[in-house]
């Protein structure tokens, strides 16, 4: 059965799409997570309507927030049109008494996101917004935007924020007053171009010889993996339980971040996966290596083909690369004899190369490229259950928001928390990042209950927070 003999169907998913779809149905990737802090104006009450209004406008100008997704278990799912969308089934508005920990709720309700199923996704968009307030007089109001990884990816949920941040402060005192929550699209929406449509991929010889012979050439004859540390070993029946701590640093830390890592020829990246390193090579003193990886924002390698009309849409544009370090990385880091920060700052600068270099010859030789040969998605997932995993974490950098300067009775989005799914095959953890022009950076950390001692992602909050505030009050990491 073709797609356009189906009911509603708009177009099949393509393949970094369908990565994202088969995965929900089994229960191994549930939804991206990202919260973006609004300030209120001075005297100025907390609205809904002025939310659902704002919401609507975004939901019509931004098409893969009005799609279901049909036979997502299969290698031929397709977005659906949804002709209606009840925003009352999408949007929640919780305020938090006094007496609770607003952070900690916060936290606990992001997590809550990450633990859910989509129901009805074939006539029900998989997305929702909780609004979380603190006490009945806030200063500001926080929005969790969760999200079906297929729909579009962190860059996208950026501009979502973006994009509500606009359209709140655009509205008129009139316009918030009364709103109807029931939006009718009776024509299907044109939706972006799967990736690998306009991604002009190419392959050389090497890499089409080292992928084949990943998967076809003799085990006797292939060099055993070096062991990594990666948590407990993928586990389909482990209870899905997902754990979500900010770690925010400072605006002042901040700027000490970017100009040390300036200096010393990285990014804050780079700098970031060297402290996740230095932190895990300690803490978990029998971990023989370790390895990591970096989702890459692919919008910069959009092909001319892409229509231009639908190029800054919510869409998914997205690969990642991975990064390997030895036994003998971990070891020095484990030296009584060690120079710390020098240590710190040399990964920090090869992280940063293996990046420039990754990007620098984009869109080739990439793995993405090779997601259409997978015939049998479930069963793909499935061979990955009891299996060790590949990776000990993943770094996702959204960067800052570009939001303008705050002015004076205008709402403004002074914190962003970002997350990641749990991801049930594959890493134990996330450590998500985001900022705010001139304010503060918040880590993500996400993991799932168990996989990971809590003392190890304790440690490990710990020890980032203490790295950043240590470099901006004495220029080092260590204690002298």
């Amino acid at each position: 059965m073709t797609v356009d003999s189906l009911p509603n169907a708009i177009r099949p998913l393509g393949p970094i799409e369908i990565y994202s779809s088969s995965r929900h149905p089994l229960g191994l990737y549930r939804c991206v997570a990202v919260t973006g802090r609004y300030t209120l104006p001075q005297n100025s009450p907390p609205s809904n309507t002025a939310i659902l209004k704002a919401l609507s406008n975004i939901i019509t100008t931004h098409p893969m927030l009005r799609v279901g997704i049909a036979d997502e278990d299969t290698n031929n799912a397709h977005f659906t049109h949804i002709l209606e969308i009840n925003l009352n089934e999408h949007v929640e508005f919780r305020e938090i008494p006094d007496e609770q920990d607003y952070e900690k709720t916060l936290e606990d309700v992001q997590a809550w996101c990450h633990d859910q199923l989509w129901s009805k996704v074939e006539s029900r968009p998989p997305w929702r917004i909780i609004v979380l307030r603190p006490g009945s007089k806030p200063s500001f109001e926080d929005v969790i935007f969760s999200f079906h990884h297929s729909l579009m990816d962190g860059t996208s949920s950026k501009q979502f924020h973006e994009h509500l941040l606009v359209e709140l402060n655009a509205l008129s005192p009139e316009s918030s007053s009364e709103f109807e929550s029931v939006l009718s699209f009776p024509e299907p929406p044109s939706l972006p171009e799967p990736q690998d449509a306009i991604l002009a991929y190419t392959s050389s010889m090497s890499f089409w010889a080292a992928t084949l012979w990943n998967e076809l050439g003799p085990s006797f004859l292939k060099s055993a993996k070096p062991a990594i540390w990666a948590g407990k070993p993928i586990d389909f029946a482990h209870p899905h339980k997902a754990r979500v701590h900010g770690v925010d640093i400072p605006a002042p830390v901040v700027a000490s971040l970017l100009a040390g890592a300036r200096s010393h020829g990285t990014s804050i990246t780079g700098l970031l996966h060297a402290l996740i390193l230095a932190s895990l090579a300690t803490r978990i003193p029998d971990a023989p290596a370790f390895a990591s990886s970096t989702p890459i924002n692919m919008r910069p390698y959009m092909s001319s083909t892409a229509n231009p009309a639908l190029k800054d849409t919510y869409r998914v544009l997205i690969t990642t690369m991975t990064h390997q370090f030895a036994s003998s990385d971990v070891a020095a880091f484990r030296s009584p004899k060690v120079d710390l920060d020098a240590l710190i700052w040399h990964h920090a600068r090869e992280l940063k190369t293996q990046i420039k270099d990754r990007t620098a010859t984009l869109p080739a030789d990439d793995d993405s490229s090779l997601l259409p040969y997978i015939s049998d998605w479930a069963s793909h997932w499935q061979k990955k259950d009891g299996k060790e995993r590949d990776d000990s974490w993943e770094l996702s950098n959204i960067g800052c928001l570009s939001i303008p300067t705050p002015e004076e009775g205008k709402r403004s989005i002074s914190r962003v928390l970002f997350t990641n799914g749990i991801m049930v095959a594959g890493g134990p953890m996330s450590i998500s990042v985001a900022s705010v022009p001139g304010g503060v950076l918040t880590l993500g950390i996400s993991w799932n209950e168990d996989v990971v001692e809590e003392e190890v992602m304790a440690g490990l909050a710990e020890d980032l927070e203490v790295f950043a505030t240590r470099l901006h009050e004495t220029g080092k990491f260590t204690e002298d």
